[in-house]
């Protein structure tokens, strides 16, 4: 099975199609830099670009610098604050 995997990280994020039972790439990595406010609507626009750039239409797994619980941002790590207590799930799955 492969998913589009996607690294959300403080300063570039990062994606790439990829094998998930051999953790192999199966396509370039692709990257954007972070946006200088990391905070929920640009990020997710980031991220739509991502997947648009890939065309992609399948499952999708997301790195993310936060603590989720039940889809729900607990801390912040090199991203906006505000970002703490947004359903993250709901914000990336639109």
């Amino acid at each position: 099975m492969k998913v589009l995997g996607i690294d959300v990280g403080g300063s570039g994020i990062k994606g790439a199609p990829v094998d998930i039972k051999t953790g192999d790439l199966l396509g370039e990595r692709y990257r954007i830099p972070t946006p200088k406010a990391a905070k929920p609507k640009p990020i997710v626009q980031t991220i739509t670009e991502m997947v648009k750039h890939f065309d992609w239409g399948g499952p999708i797994g997301c790195g993310f610098p936060a603590v989720i619980q039940h889809g729900v941002a607990r801390s912040a790590a090199n991203i906006d604050n505000s970002w703490i207590g947004q359903n993250v799930e709901e914000l990336l799955g639109e």
